[in-house]
């Protein structure tokens, strides 16, 4: 009996009804849940008989199915209601091993416990299929990430985390802010990288040949799947390429070089629990009681950027280009004031 799209749904929603130890399925409940599956899934028709059901069931028991051993019990009034003999049993075990069963249940169920933590539109709208599928309850979610789902460029993630996986060059159309206007470039990406509530997409510009473009997606007006050329691959560690450098800008041509700091002793804690970079460094005291911090950065406008909200706790001791910036950003706010 070959296994074509409309028994594929009708099987597995009475995986799910057999399982269910908590409630008695009789024939009548399975036909329903059978349709109603059918129709969330755009299954054209007027649904499906009882003798079609039994079919269904019979060929699940069978050997040439998947040799399920369902039972028959006797509920309410005599009638008689389904579910499998062991509640541990699913048809999925004849495809995946059981422990690879449980490990994706659990991952399921704890990702219903989490709030912005997936940006793929696809997981998001699957969620509550797989739940059902694994018979887990609705839970109200517990953490919650600091993800804006109304970010304009949200839309592009599912298509370059898809180029991304599958090796696909696109053609990409998006403004830029310093021309003002609408570009296309052959754009291959091999990274996304998530930086103060924005999305980046970062690859090989195969236009201009520059082998770390950086591409914000709420810039992103049109993506094209370019699937008969050749995807560019990126042999560097894109996470080794830009740990030197705070953010996601890396100007070319510079090297990291040592940032003191010396922190007031009111806001010391905040900035040693909650360091500016990894290769932030608490090298000791002060004689008047400041914290010394040392990091070892590329110079760019992210980092004077973090800086700048707690420039008042902050003396920067070196270099003196970092010093000459902020000074720059605390001449203009004073001029706005």
């Amino acid at each position: 009996m070959p296994i074509n799209k409309n028994l594929l749904i009708r099987i597995l929603t009475l995986d799910r009804c057999f399982r269910d130890w908590g409630r008695e399925y009789y024939i009548e409940d399975l036909l329903e849940a059978c349709n109603e599956a059918m129709t969330s899934n755009n299954v054209k028709g007027s649904g499906i008989s009882k003798r079609s059901l039994y079919y269904d069931i019979d060929f699940m028991k069978s050997e040439e199915g998947f040799d399920a051993s369902i039972e028959k019990l006797k509920g309410d009034n005599n009638r008689v209601y389904y579910r499998y003999a062991d509640r541990h049993y699913s048809i999925l075990g004849k495809f995946l091993p059981q422990d690879v069963i449980q490990m994706s249940r659990t991952m399921v169920e704890f990702l219903s416990y989490f709030e912005g933590m997936a940006p793929i539109e696809e997981i998001r709208n699957q969620l509550p299929e797989l739940k059902k599928l694994y018979h887990i309850k609705d839970n109200h979610p517990i953490v919650e990430f600091d993800f804006n789902y109304d970010y304009t460029g949200l839309q592009w993630f599912g298509k370059l985390f898809s180029a991304i996986v599958n090796r696909i060059p696109l053609q990409v159309e998006y403004e830029s802010y310093q021309l003002k206007k609408t570009e296309t470039l052959f754009f291959h990406p091999c990274y996304l990288k998530s930086y103060m509530h924005r999305w980046y997409a970062i690859g090989y510009n195969e236009t201009d040949q520059t082998p770390y473009w950086i591409l914000g997606l709420e810039r992103i007006k049109k993506i094209k799947e370019l699937s008969d050329r050749n995807f560019i691959e990126n042999h560097e560690d894109i996470k080794d390429y830009f740990y030197d450098v705070v953010g996601v800008t890396k100007p070319a041509g510079l090297k990291p070089m040592e940032v003191e700091l010396h922190v007031h002793p009111e806001f010391e804690k905040y900035l040693t629990s909650r360091p500016f970079h990894p290769s932030q460094k608490n090298k000791g005291l002060t004689k008047d009681g400041w914290r010394i911090l040392t990091l070892e950065v590329i110079l760019n406008n992210e980092l004077v950027n973090h800086l700048m909200p707690y420039i008042h706790y902050i003396k920067i001791i070196r270099p003196d280009t970092l010093k000459e910036r902020v000074r720059e950003r605390l001449k203009m706010a004073m001029s706005n004031l």
